[in-house]
């Protein structure tokens, strides 16, 4: 295992792609770190760095403090597992799990303890002398982490291993993923687009976007505390709302407009008016709440806005309700108790607790929704630029 730092990282390919910009961060030794982030945010070619599949351009890499950038994956101690398991067809298990070991020279004995060993710990035993073209997706990808894992690798690289599993298999091995991994206590990296993956398995992660590192900390963190409204609407399992209020007044309550329609703001907003009267607000979909039109009574310490029912989707013991409000769309997390037409005219409300207060112009967090924050977490975080 090894503590490993990236400072100043950065990436160019050709002279047009800066697929990764001065990216700085450590990962501790022993700990489970997530790279999350979408498409093209340069989360892969981090992790090819950190393997030394790939060169970095400018920057440096160090493994318990001694930089490896000119040693090889070999040379690092490096094992990766792929999106596909890339393993042998016409092997076995057994074979396709051995091998590493047998390039390293070990002898018969030695190969067979660790491969018993580590097959055991993945559930695969009973599948050991299968070839790999008569297993399931689920299996196959097993037996590529054993592959993996059997080296005793100072870091383990995950290249969203489980993406094409099906819904419960996935979730499934999420769970297995995170308990092996801290049975061995093997410095671990998983690159994923998918928050769930990344709030569920890992001690702590990176959100990254357009090469550039967004934010780091664990899931808890980043998800109460997102530090631009970016942040905030990627992670979690539900994208965050954003509602951009326009020509806010007092009159004598605090009033603009959302989607064209007048919104009644809460007081305590006040202060986050910018100077040319516009807030950026931010609010969960189960911090918003759906009542028919006309039927609550907000205080001043409510935002409430008229729209109508877009669609709404039973998710079990929920109800997930869309309304539009003029050209832009809000996402409720409601009790399943209540039903919406298509259509109706309903009232959206949030309290203030629930609102997050992004600056119009630069989209970083002004101000945390308090009903998420622990006492003394403090003031929020700095932007990376």
């Amino acid at each position: 295992m090894a503590s490993v730092t990236l400072a100043n990282i950065n990436k160019w390919y050709g002279h047009t792609v800066h697929a990764v910009r001065d990216v700085s961060l450590t990962i501790e030794d022993g700990e489970f770190f997530g790279l999350l982030g979408p498409s093209g945010s340069g989360k892969t070619s981090v992790l090819r760095m950190l393997a030394g599949l790939e060169s970095a351009t400018s920057g440096s890499i160090l493994f318990d403090g001694v930089p490896v950038e000119d040693k090889s994956p070999q040379e690092r101690n490096i094992a990766m597992v792929f999106e596909q398991n890339a393993l042998y067809p016409h092997m076995t298990a057994r074979q396709n799990i051995s091998y590493p070991l047998k390039i390293r020279g070990l002898s018969k004995a030695n190969i067979d303890a660790k491969v018993a060993e580590v097959a055991g710990m993945l559930n695969i035993a009973h599948l050991i002398d299968r070839r790999a073209s008569q297993m399931s997706g689920g299996q196959q990808q097993r037996v590529a982490i054993a592959r993996a894992l059997v080296r005793d690798p100072n870091l383990l690289c995950l290249d969203e291993p489980i993406a094409h599993l099906d819904t419960l298999l996935r979730a499934r091995l999420r769970g297995e993923l995170k308990r092996l991994q801290r049975s061995l206590g093997t410095t671990s990296v998983i690159v994923t687009h998918d928050p769930i993956e990344a709030m569920t398995m890992t001690d702590r992660l990176a959100v990254m976007r357009d090469g550039i590192l967004q934010q780091v900390g664990t899931a808890d963190e980043i998800h109460s505390r997102p530090v631009n409204a970016f942040v905030a609407q990627f992670f979690g399992l539900h994208s965050i709302n954003l509602m951009s209020i326009e020509g806010v007044v007092e009159l004598p309550r605090l009033m603009g407009r959302f989607g064209g329609e007048t919104t009644h703001l809460p007081t305590a907003l006040r202060p986050n008016v910018s100077s040319d009267a516009k807030l950026l607000l931010g609010c969960r979909p189960s911090g918003l709440d759906v009542r028919r039109a006309g039927e609550a009574k907000p205080s001043a310490d409510m935002l409430q806005v008229r729209g109508k029912v877009y669609v709404s989707e039973q998710l079990g013991d929920s109800l997930l309700v869309t309304v539009q409000i003029g050209p832009d769309t809000v996402q409720a997390l409601i009790p399943n108790d209540r039903k919406f037409g298509i259509d109706e005219p309903v009232d959206v409300l949030a309290d203030e607790a629930a609102l997050y207060v992004f600056d119009p112009k630069t989209q970083g967090t002004v101000r945390f929704a308090p009903r998420t924050i622990s006492p003394g977490l403090g003031n929020p975080p700095a932007v990376y630029a």
